[in-house]
């Protein structure tokens, strides 16, 4: 069975506060970067993009854009939970970044439809640069014995249009368990198959930007908040909200 999904967004907060009527957006684009490459496996960023000027102000909403050094370039939805400072955030898996915390919830999700047991899966990091035609693994923590054997991991694959490709690695399967790989080919020892579509931002997406928003942003938490205190005291002298 192949399924065709989107993967999510993990959610980060923090707070910036301060007595200025606007966000200090060079601190905001300063933690938002130094989050995602802590999350990230071996990730570098290039920069965070954000709008010049934003007024405080609860619930507003505004974009950010990363940019890796390639000149690959991903969304990040900003939205400030009142009007002291405090942004939440969150990062949609596209065709240059993998939400990886999503891609667990999603290949749980499809291996207990397929084998009727929820495995739990470990991509290690939260973030992972996108390169077509990339392979790497997923460890399963704990028991993963299932009809076809013991998974033992679970084979990720990037295809040449960007898009996730999933397979598991099945130890001892029974004959007649394995399916076909990527190539067509069947594949010994391989179990349950499954498909990620990525999303694909486009040059209109991917620019900084404030206002409403057309809607809520798209996912929803899939991993732990990343949470990073920035009290009045720790704040620079205040330039009215412009950046440095």
């Amino acid at each position: 069975m192949v399924a065709i999904v989107r993967v999510g967004a993990l959610l980060g907060v923090f707070f910036l506060g301060s007595c200025s009527q606007n966000l200090n957006m060079s601190r905001v684009e300063a933690t938002i970067q130094n989050d995602i490459e802590r999350q990230g496996r071996r990730l570098s960023l290039k920069s965070v993009i954000c709008p010049n000027r934003v007024q405080k102000q609860a619930e507003a909403y505004f974009r950010c854009v990363g940019q890796l050094p390639d000149g690959g370039e991903f969304t990040i939805n900003v939205i400030q939970q009142d009007d002291q400072g405090t942004l939440s955030w969150d990062v949609p898996s596209s065709k240059v970044l993998i939400n990886l915390a999503a891609l667990e919830e999603t290949i749980q999700d499809e291996t207990q439809a397929a084998v009727g047991k929820r495995l739990a899966i470990d991509c290690r990091d939260t973030y992972r640069v996108s390169k077509r035609g990339d392979a790497f693994e997923c460890d399963v923590v704990g028991p993963g014995t299932v009809a076809a054997g013991r998974v033992e991991s679970v084979l990720v694959r990037v295809t040449g249009t960007g898009d996730l490709e999933w397979q598991e690695v099945v130890i001892g399967n029974v004959p007649g368990a394995g399916v076909a790989g990527a190539a067509g080919t069947p594949t010994p020892g391989a179990g349950q198959s499954g498909a990620i579509q990525a999303s694909d931002p486009n040059v209109s997406d991917a620019t900084a930007e404030s206002g409403s928003p057309d809607g809520s942003p798209s996912g929803s938490p899939s991993g732990p908040d990343a949470t990073v205190g920035l009290g009045a005291e720790e704040e620079e002298e205040e330039d009215g909200g412009d950046r440095q």
